[in-house]
């Protein structure tokens, strides 16, 4: 129930400050700044990436294992010959439990993308086809940065010239990477799902996504890419 056209959400001091701390572990100027970085440069994407990779190659037995192989060795944690001796090793370690964390992200996506694969549409763009969940998930990520970016502002982590240096990156990424507002909504509504599956709210998500393309009074339709 955030404001759309402001920098400023609107929402309750309370529940932007809970939010961001329980659901993104935000609690200061720097954990802001950290956090948006991530997302930038990152997010969900990294592990779509993967997991989209595993799931195209029709691994069902032995996902587990080729998930966790493709994480080490796409370098995120360290030389992959490093993080193999801390796998294997028998004591616990910071950089272990980080790795078997994001691998049960990646394999909860991976489920998730497995039950939505070829299931998802809008009224707009009709059924999703394959070339529409191999393009990514780039606007999922987008629409979570400039989320952040607000709450973070509202909380006083981010100053306003910084919140509009991260809304100028997203919009070059924007027009970059997306053709048209159906298609950014595809790739957002790919997001969402890989994120929660099939929920009560992902009809929401999709609903909002079909009023933004044919409402006339919509940003969108206002203003098409």
């Amino acid at each position: 129930m955030a404001y759309s056209d402001s920098y400023t959400t609107g929402l309750t001091g309370d529940n932007l400050s809970d939010g961001l701390s329980s659901s993104w572990g935000i609690t200061s100027p720097q954990e802001a700044v950290e956090t948006l970085t991530a997302l930038s440069e990152s997010g969900h994407r990294y592990f779509y990436d993967i997991i989209y990779r595993v799931y195209s190659e029709g691994a069902s037995e032995g996902s587990s294992q080729k998930i966790l192989d493709a994480l080490v060795e796409s370098g995120r944690y360290g030389k992959p010959e490093t993080v193999h001796k801390w796998i294997l090793a028998t004591e616990q370690s910071e950089e272990k439990d980080l790795i078997f964390f994001e691998l049960k992200i990646a394999l909860g996506m991976f489920e998730n993308l497995s039950s939505i694969f070829r299931v998802l549409k809008d009224k707009v763009n009709g059924s999703y086809g394959s070339e529409d969940y191999s393009a990514g998930i780039l606007a999922w990520d987008l629409g979570r940065l400039v989320t952040v970016a607000r709450m973070s502002f509202d909380c006083g982590y981010l100053e306003q010239h910084e919140v509009s240096q991260v809304l100028a990156h997203v919009d070059r990424q924007v027009q970059v990477n997306f053709s048209s507002w159906p298609q950014f909504a595809k790739s957002y509504i790919i997001g969402r799902a890989i994120w929660s599956g099939q929920n009560v709210t992902l009809g929401g998500i999709i609903g909002i996504a079909e009023d933004l393309m044919t409402d006339k009074h919509s940003p969108w339709v206002l203003s098409p890419l």
